[in-house]
């Protein structure tokens, strides 16, 4: 319950994490995280992983009734330290990220947007670069380095 999901939290703070991510229970417990929020600035981020505009819960298995921009609204002033944006349809593809959905987000959230699914290439960093959208944060690259897609080497230089 919220009992054992609070010591969690506070056990990995206390520890010294940075930033504790929440996923699926951000979003099926708004109260838990708003409550999480006010006890941890700036010290929760949430993991938001989207199909066709509506948040998926519990590994993806579950999609849920709640619109992305709807949460963002409901949540905007709770503090959440960041937003992981991943865009199902585009996790483990290639096929490059969802880079309009992204700004559409980071442009109504108050806490900055790390995009997750679909980097593909250097490519798909400069057209994300090239967008200067002050609340990107940054990106999470996984499938297109562990295939060598991207070169370390070349992906230092780009930042």
């Amino acid at each position: 319950g919220d009992v054992y999901k609070r010591q969690h939290i506070k056990r990995l703070i206390d520890i010294g994490v940075e930033n504790v991510i929440l996923g699926s229970a951000a979003v099926s417990d708004i109260d838990f995280l708003k409550t999480a929020c006010k006890k941890y600035p700036a010290k929760v981020a949430i993991a938001l992983d989207v199909r066709d505009n509506f948040l998926a819960i519990k590994g993806w298995k579950e999609k849920s009734e709640i619109g992305i921009y709807e949460y963002i609204d409901r949540i905007n002033d709770f503090g959440v330290s960041r937003i992981i944006f991943t865009d199902i349809n585009r996790d483990g593809t290639k096929m490059g990220p969802n880079i309009e959905e992204s700004i559409n987000i980071s442009k109504i959230s108050k806490s900055p947007v790390i995009i997750s699914a679909g980097i593909s290439s250097l490519n798909d960093l400069k057209e994300i670069k090239k967008k200067n959208e002050k609340n990107i944060e940054g990106v999470i690259i996984g499938k297109a380095i562990y295939d060598g897609n991207i070169d370390l080497n070349e992906l230092s230089k780009l930042v």
